[in-house]
């Protein structure tokens, strides 16, 4: 849900939300498998931390990073592409997906610390199993649609704290499956507190509906630190059409250029349609990934970011429509490709 709320020019600007799920796999393995992805995230995030403190020392530490003013209407567009290559199952046989996205956004910028936007998004993802036997054949979903609006509003209190608040609803569906019982929504909200110039950080909170499971109530943390006069670390949503809460640092080579490394948790939670294996039940998808990308900005036009990385764990489920899990099965590492676009107006 995160992912659709926040709007990349958002994403450079000030920090965002980090989703910590409260919600772990049922068994050693799958415990296992998930911490051993984690360990790797933050074992790339210290080598490049270490990398980057020895860059600092040729820098003014107390660099003050400038901001870009838009003040007034603006309109932005946004598109992009996600190829997982395809992995196998623990069970039996395996499966690739893809993913095309876009959203339009409209935002009114009073200044940079108070704006309000709307925001509307659509992705096609498409899973490609090729099972032949197992508790997996025939394939339980295919082709999944997701529509999102959110509102994101941002507001000063005083002259050191920002108040940010994000309602959003979303639905996630198989093809031809119901809408209606897709609805998922909720509201992630947090303030931010000036430290120094470059440094603003602060607690809040997300609630958010999940298909067929219990609300999911969880901390968040806003971040945005510009270490250096190159370097940048913040929370968000990650790279283009990858999806999910992360950690992102990013290094400005120039004033085209920006080199980013980072790490994310993703879950991904659909309504089956009431044709397929499961009538009207829920599959999901988690995963944990490093992703490596490189962005090209034109001007104050927009941005291009190309970028890649690897799933370090994943886990499959399929759920009947009440909730209760029928199937489940983790999945090898795998890397991933993608493209993303943006041009505002």
């Amino acid at each position: 849900m995160v992912n659709d709320t926040l709007k990349s020019d958002e994403d450079r600007d000030h920090g965002r939300t980090l989703e910590v799920y409260e919600k772990h796999p049922k068994d050693s393995k799958k415990i296992l498998t998930l911490i051993g992805g984690i360990r790797l995230i933050g074992r790339v995030l210290i080598c490049c931390s270490l990398w980057m403190a020895l860059q600092m020392l040729a820098e003014d530490e107390n660099a003050n990073m400038p901001r870009p003013q838009l003040n007034g209407w603006y309109q932005s567009f946004e598109t992009g592409a996600l190829h997982q290559f395809e992995t196998d199952m623990d069970t039996a046989g395996g499966f690739g997906v893809s993913r095309v996205l876009a959203r339009a956004s409209i935002e009114y910028r009073k200044d940079f610390l108070n704006s309000t936007s709307l925001s509307f998004g659509y992705a096609h993802t498409s899973y490609q199993f090729n099972a032949l036997t197992g508790p997996w054949t025939p394939e339980p979903w295919g082709g999944v649609h997701t529509l999102s609006l959110s509102a994101p509003i941002r507001r000063s209190v005083g002259s050191n704290w920002m108040l940010l608040a994000i309602p959003s609803i979303r639905t996630t569906s198989e093809d031809n499956a119901d809408l209606g019982q897709s609805i998922v929504g909720g509201i992630i909200t947090g303030m931010s507190y000036q430290v120094r110039p470059g440094l603003s950080i602060g607690p809040g909170f997300g609630v958010l509906t999940q298909l067929e499971d219990s609300v999911n109530v969880f901390p968040i943390v806003l971040v945005d630190w510009a270490i250096s006069k190159k370097f940048k670390l913040q929370t968000g949503r990650g790279f283009g059409a990858s999806q999910g809460p992360g950690l992102v640092l990013s290094y400005a080579l120039n004033d085209s250029w920006n080199f980013m490394i980072g790490g994310r948790m993703e879950r991904f939670r659909l309504r089956l349609n009431s044709n397929g294996r499961v009538p009207n039940g829920v599959g999901q998808d988690r995963k944990a990934s490093v992703s490596f990308g490189a962005q090209y900005a034109m001007g104050k036009v927009g941005f291009i970011t190309l970028y890649t990385g690897i799933n370090l764990s994943g886990e499959l489920e399929l759920n009947d429509a009440s909730g209760n899990e029928i199937v489940a099965t983790d999945y090898d590492s795998t890397p991933f490709i993608g493209l993303n676009a943006s041009i505002r107006f």
